[in-house]
């Protein structure tokens, strides 16, 4: 394990390092999109069929990762991640805490990058979905009372300013949760039922405002981020931004602060709410130049898992994954490989593209260093900084991290992986379906697998170890090896290698490694 990080980190406190070196404290932007695909922004996929002009500019400006990853290929889970540097496990539920009503995801004593990022004197803003669950009052025959504060969440998890919706545009509630409290008239809540509601849409019913609609969701929040930025210019700021874009439901605005989004991309509504995170970035930007703030501000875009390519999208000449194997939800390429383009004009080499293997977990410790703050030896158990990187201080032969662990979604075998437009053409999923089925036939690996749910072993998930550019996937049934790729030379993960014998005490060495990590109480240096 390298310790490079840790120990960059110990000379830029102790001033031992030149100034060139190492940098003053930036103000830090942190905006994950929402079912973003690996092909779904044109600096990755110049075939693509979404224009992305902002993201293009960014990674023009600065660096792009080829080789990132989240730790699981769901959102939930990954919101962990990306909030404590940890791996899933290590949260109280492997899988992900989805209810807004439920106990929050993280443990007793974890820290999330707000908290981090607090104790170094930077303001902390959390923007859009969440996914971490939360504690309410109650009125006295047990229902939520809306119109107290919570009694856990943002404000208990780090964040000096929050705007959030604790379920996404896709679940409930369907409110804007400020400050631990309702933005709006909180004795206005209601039961709303599931279809279209002023002009957006409500996916499943739960509580809400009358007033809701899912089409301003991304415009709220750049008014809200922006309006955080200018509080106070005394500190730093880290600003964390979840976008709406591009989840279920595909209520694209006509416009967001100005500039058209709707039937912009003639691909398809999702297409417009890939493209509406684009705009999203761009405003953000914009706003930082107006201020004379960018040249002070770092900015990562990444994502939160795999895309999800649509047959309609497809027709249109898109691949959300960018002709990788699989999607959202599973173990195959295309369910975690995701976009990574940080920026920072003048530090960040311009134009650098990065084939190393990293997590987008790997951020909470990369900005806590740069913040200043220290590593502590229970925070950030499965994460890596990467400073090295950035700056330009390590080549594209030095890797920042050896191994990377990966999860599909509760259930995800590898083959069922997920027909598209399944609400809108049950018929044609159906059919696509069907497809999947006679290819895991053909796999003998994984003829077990399909459909069986989990055994003894298995905690119901796909995982995955990678280490260099090989690839070892455990069979969700029993979380025994099945299959082994070089993604060196096999990227669309064709060419098992879990029978050749060449590659017999690899696989071995493998496995131990991936329970010697399974069972760890870190598996990174502190």
């Amino acid at each position: 394990m390298n310790r490079l990080p840790c120990f960059f980190l110990l000379l830029c406190s102790a001033g031992l390092l030149p100034a060139a070196t190492a940098p003053s404290r930036p103000n830090l932007i942190f905006i994950m999109a929402d079912d973003v695909g690996w092909g779904d922004f044109q600096c990755y996929n110049p075939q693509g069929k979404i224009p992305s002009p902002n993201i293009d500019r960014l990674a023009r400006e600065g660096m792009r990762f080829t080789d990132a990853h989240t730790a699981a290929a769901l959102c939930a889970p990954t919101r962990y991640t990306v909030a404590t540097g940890n791996y899933t496990w290590r949260g109280r539920a492997p899988g992900g805490t989805w209810g807004w009503n439920q106990t929050p995801q993280f443990l007793s004593g974890q820290k999330t990058i707000g908290h981090l990022l607090q104790a170094t004197g930077y303001r902390t803003g959390l923007f859009g979905k969440l996914h971490y669950g939360g504690e309410w009052e109650k009125k006295p025959d047990g229902s939520v009372d809306f119109t107290r504060p919570m009694k856990t969440g943002p404000v208990q998890w780090g964040f000096t300013y929050s705007c959030v919706l604790l379920g996404g545009h896709q679940a409930p509630p369907y409110m804007f949760m400020e400050n631990n409290r309702v933005l709006g008239d909180a004795t206005k809540v209601v039961e709303l039922p599931a279809g279209p509601l002023n002009g957006g849409h409500v996916p499943t019913p739960g509580p809400g405002l009358p007033d809701w609609d899912s089409r301003t969701v991304g415009e709220t929040l750049v008014r809200k981020a922006i309006a955080f930025i200018d509080q106070d210019r005394s500190k730093p700021f880290y600003v964390h931004l979840s976008t709406d874009g591009a989840h279920s439901p595909y209520t694209p605005p006509e416009k967001l602060l100005g500039t058209p989004v709707k039937d912009v991309t003639r691909v398809s509504a999702k297409a417009d709410m890939v493209m509406e995170v684009d705009v999203v970035v761009g405003k953000i930007v914009e706003a930082l130049e107006q201020r004379g703030l960018r040249e002070q501000t770092l900015i990562v875009v990444t994502s939160d898992n795999g895309g999800i390519p649509t047959d309609q999208d497809r027709a249109a000449g898109h691949d959300a994954v960018g002709g990788l194997r699989g999607a959202k939800s599973y173990i195959w390429e295309g369910g975690h490989r995701v976009p990574f383009v940080a920026s920072w004009k003048g530090r960040i080499p311009a134009g650098t593209v990065r084939h190393q293997l990293i997590g987008t977990l790997d951020f909470v410790p990369t900005f806590v260093e740069l913040a200043g703050g220290r590593r502590e030896a229970d925070q950030m158990l499965d994460s890596v900084s990467l400073v090295p990187l950035l700056l330009g201080q390590r080549g594209d032969d030095q890797p920042v991290r050896q191994t990377l662990l990966i999860q599909s979604s509760p259930g995800r075998d590898a083959f069922t992986e997920r027909a598209p437009d399944v609400a809108a053409a049950p018929k044609a999923a159906k059919k696509k379906m069907k497809t999947y089925e006679k290819e895991a036939a053909r796999n003998k690996a994984w003829n077990q697998v399909a459909k069986k749910g989990a055994t003894s072993g298995s905690d119901g998930m796909a995982h995955a170890l990678r280490e260099g550019s090989w690839k070892l996937v455990f069979d969700i049934a029993n979380d025994k090896p099945a299959a082994l790729y070089d993604l060196a030379s096999d990227l669309k993960e064709l060419k098992n290698l879990i029978a050749d014998p060449a590659q017999a005490a690899r696989v071995q060495r493998l496995e131990s490694l991936y329970r010697e990590i399974r069972a760890s109480k870190r598996s990174t240096p502190p």
